[in-house]
């Protein structure tokens, strides 16, 4: 809160100010009320009449007690008193938004009028009316100042309800004198009621002096004039009962001009300074002081010398300002406060001068916009650029959202960016090369570099999703404004899961048949499996119930037709109808805490510039359902080993072993047996032994049999 001399005089703003609160302020440099005591009625047109003796009449002549120089003249000559109908009942009420809510209260007339219906004076307008008006602590409104407020309200009113008018000779008689008057028929006549607290007790409000000559005949003699008449004095008054309490009717505040523009100022050498309800310090053009606005004037100094500016150029001028945003709520809305430097818009709640509020932010000559363009701008658009653009603090980056409505390349982009945390981005639509700051030369439009979806950081990224995550190159047909299916819907990744389900099943079960190992993973209720049904809608992949009181089925038309699809569990799955290619000049790694399942419909091929390694902690099985094994080294040795236990190779037909270029060799540290049905050959140690239910023949051209050793 604060108060502002606006359309009118210092004097007379004190005045309202204090006409406002109804406090009554006298000028006297005694600051005392006067008592003058008990003075007496009198009735000049009845001296003289007609069976009043003259000690009577000289009786109902007024003294005045209590005064020195009193005479038979200081009298009450003429007296009337009464009552009007008027407002008996007040009720105040302003909005409060330090408090959100609405502080009032109410009082009634303390005087009997009569049956008179409820005559209601209502004021609910103006805000934070009943506040602490100090600058530094800004306090709510309280409903003790508002019934305060309304008490010294109705008093006003019921002062002006009972009055009383008067005519007499008494010369001390002044405005905010007490006396009580006596000797009146309506307070018991000649001995009746006296005392400060009785009825006849009054406080003059105003007085009217008529004063004439008063030096009598004596002066016309030593002037040897005709023309001086002898002197005389009468008054006129108003006054009301002792006991009212007088306070003034509130004056008609002034109103402000309307709309005024404004600087933000803040503490010296900070960028913005507010309160927690984001309130700001306002400096106007036309405030005087030590540090004015450019174009400003200085204040004058009094006589001492003192500074009687109000123009500080920081957080010292005026009071805290609320600040109007495009969207506000309880715990929700938006939020962008000005900085120091910025020129802002400042209207005045309910024309109130002394309840300012901003309500708009302005560019001008002194700070450019954040995408200025159009006429000499030099940009290469007329305007297609705008968004929010805000720097931070230190200045060295910005946080920006940017939108282009160029025809055929709209686009949208989220960025931030400092020389702490590099530059993050993530652009929608057409995408151009376009500068991070805001200013002149920042609008221009550059290079095409593509369109889509472009996300950029030089710092880390995550992507989490606590129900699971689709990422999927499959595109789906637009509808409107929308994509013509629900959110989940992985139908070609189920469709494509399912089909290396039934392969790895079918090669699974072959392998069984031949002797080698199947495929654990492809079995019921192992990995393949419970993948596919965790995100089929036909199988557990489906919302179940109803959604947010809505029945859980995708629209067809007027009709609900399939299951609403999502994860079962949170599943990551990555769908692509292309290619899709893992790259990098490092390394990659794979793990699974159970199984890994690798499955193709074409070939799958390992190529390594250095080392292929298959490692098992049990068994390793290699299983071709047609088309063979080949085991090819090009220049090095072929090794197949079995350490502890034996190594077999089978075959249900010809097993062929042959060396084009060299020789072939069998070593085994104890014996080798070669067996073709029921014939042996067994070598062992220095023994060869065959055996055969036949014929043992040995051709050749020669037969050199040499002795042992």
């Amino acid at each position: 809160s604060w108060v502002v001399e606006h359309d009118g005089s210092a004097e007379g703003v004190l005045a309202g100010a204090r006409a406002a609160k109804h406090t009554l302020h006298i000028v006297d440099q005694n600051a005392v009320r006067a008592d003058m005591g008990a003075l007496r009625y009198s009735r000049p047109d009845m001296r003289g009449a007609g069976g009043a003796s003259a000690s009577g009449l000289m009786a109902m002549v007024a003294q005045v007690f209590g005064l020195s120089n009193g005479s038979a003249q200081d009298t009450i000559t003429a007296w009337s008193v009464g009552q009007q109908v008027g407002t008996n009942a007040i009720t105040l009420a302003a909005w409060d938004e330090r408090q959100l809510a609405g502080v009032n209260a109410t009082g009634s007339a303390s005087i009997e009028l009569g049956h008179v219906p409820t005559l209601e004076h209502y004021a609910g307008q103006g805000e934070r009316r009943f506040a602490d008006g100090r600058v530094g602590t800004a306090q709510p409104a309280s409903s003790q100042a508002a019934q305060a407020r309304s008490e010294a309200l109705m008093a006003a009113h019921q002062l002006e309800q009972q009055y009383a008018y008067g005519q007499s000779a008494v010369r001390g008689l002044k405005p905010g004198a007490n006396f009580q008057i006596t000797e009146h028929s309506l307070y018991g006549g000649v001995g009746g009621l006296t005392g400060a607290g009785s009825s006849n007790a009054f406080c003059t409000l105003s007085i009217t002096h008529e004063a004439a000559n008063n030096l009598g005949h004596e002066a016309a003699q030593i002037m040897r004039s005709t023309d001086v008449e002898q002197g005389s004095y009468r008054n006129r008054f108003d006054a009301v009962p002792a006991s009212a309490r007088i306070v003034p009717m509130p004056a008609a505040e002034p109103t402000a001009p309307g709309l005024q523009t404004a600087i933000v100022v803040a503490d010296e050498g900070e960028p913005l300074t507010t309160d927690r309800d984001h309130r700001i310090r306002i400096q106007f053009g036309w405030q005087r002081g030590a540090s004015p606005l450019a174009g400003g004037l200085n204040a004058p100094s009094t006589l001492a010398g003192a500074d009687t500016g109000h123009a500080p150029g920081n957080a010292q001028s005026g009071t805290w300002v609320r600040v109007a945003q495009g969207v506000a709520g309880p715990n929700w809305g938006a939020v962008f406060t000005p900085r120091a430097g910025t020129e802002v818009l400042v209207d005045f709640v309910d024309g109130d001068i002394d309840r300012p509020i901003v309500v708009g932010q302005l560019h001008n000559g002194q700070h450019d916009l954040p995408w200025p363009a159009g006429v000499d701008s030099g940009a290469n658009h007329p305007g297609t650029v705008s968004g929010w653009h805000h720097p931070h603090l230190d200045g060295q980056g910005a946080n920006q959202w940017l939108v282009d409505d160029a025809t055929g390349q709209l686009r949208m982009r989220l960025a931030s960016h400092s020389s702490q945390t590099g530059w993050s981005e993530l652009t929608l639509g057409h995408i151009i090369q376009q500068g991070g700051q805001g200013g002149s030369g920042q609008a221009q439009r550059g290079q095409w570099l593509g369109e889509g979806f472009y996300g950029h950081t030089e710092g880390w990224a995550v992507v989490r999703a606590g129900q699971g995550l689709l990422l999927s190159s499959t595109a789906r047909t637009a509808q409107g404004s929308s994509v013509n299916s629900t959110q989940m819907d992985a139908a070609e990744a189920v469709g494509q899961l399912k089909a290396a389900q039934q392969l790895g099943d079918a090669l699974s079960q072959s392998a069984r048949q031949q002797g080698a190992q199947g495929l654990s993973s492809h079995d019921a209720q192992q990995a393949m499996q419970t993948h596919v049904t965790l995100m089929d809608p036909a199988a557990q992949g489906k919302h179940e119930g109803s959604v947010n009181g809505h029945e859980a089925k995708k629209a067809n038309g007027r009709t609900l037709s399939e299951p609403v699809e999502k994860f079962a569990q949170p599943l990551l799955h990555l769908d692509t109808p292309s290619t899709a290619a893992f790259v990098t000049p490092s390394s990659i790694s794979l793990f699974s805490g159970q199984d890994t399942s690798l499955t193709t419909q074409g070939d799958a091929q390992l190529t390594s510039a250095h080392t292929l390694s298959s490692v098992s902690g049990q068994t390793t099985s290699l299983y071709t359902h047609a088309g063979g094994i080949k085991a090819i080294t090009a220049n090095a040795a072929l090794s197949l080993r079995a350490h502890t236990d034996a190594q077999q190779i089978w075959s249900d037909k010809d097993l062929t072993i042959q060396s084009t270029t060299d020789e072939i060799r069998i070593q085994a540290s104890d014996s080798i047996t070669l067996t073709a049905g029921q014939s042996q050959i067994v070598i062992k140690g220095g023994d060869i032994t065959f055996t055969c239910p036949g014929t043992w023949t040995v051709k050749g051209a020669a037969h050199e049999w040499g002795s042992g050793g």
